[in-house]
């Protein structure tokens, strides 16, 4: 309720359970927040190609494309579908190996110059990407990503 006099709001029962503070949204994300958010995104996209391969279905989620109209030269947003690279591929042996990458650069999570994890079937594959994700999301994986983004800024720098 609104109180003429003072200009006051008195606040209702159910609102007055709330806690109220003074805290102003920041205006941009931290950087290593944003590479977190980048590769959560395309760990969830792998889980979900391998998940679709897994039931015999095509994966292609669709995304927003610029498009100029070749006879009326007006650009368009059409929603195209997005091309998904797997990261996993089968070995000369029959194993199932997987490269964790970010951008194009292929992230070594050991340490030891071996970027490839092997594993025996797609069960462990998604297992294995839930894994990374969570420790991703935990910040386990923060110096790594930044370094493979310095790599990539790099590539762009003439």
């Amino acid at each position: 309720m609104f109180n003429e006099f003072t200009g006051d709001v008195q606040m209702t029962t159910s609102l007055a359970a709330l806690k109220f503070v003074a805290q102003k949204r920041p205006t941009q994300i931290p950087a290593v927040q944003v590479r977190r958010n980048k590769l959560v995104a395309k760990l969830h996209e792998q889980i979900q190609l391998v998940a679709a391969r897994k039931d015999g279905v095509h994966f292609a989620p669709m995304h927003l494309r610029s498009v100029r109209d070749r006879d009326t030269g007006e650009i368009k947003r059409m929603e195209l579908p997005k091309r998904i690279r797997p990261w996993f591929f089968t070995s000369d042996n029959g194993k199932i190996c997987l490269q964790i990458k970010y951008g194009s650069k292929v992230i070594d999570i050991s340490g030891k110059n071996k970027p490839t994890i092997e594993l025996a079937n797609t069960d462990d594959l998604v297992k294995t990407l839930e894994l990374i994700k969570t420790a991703t999301l935990a910040g386990e994986l923060d110096p790594l990503l930044e370094s493979a983004g310095l790599k990539l800024r790099d590539g762009f720098t003439k």
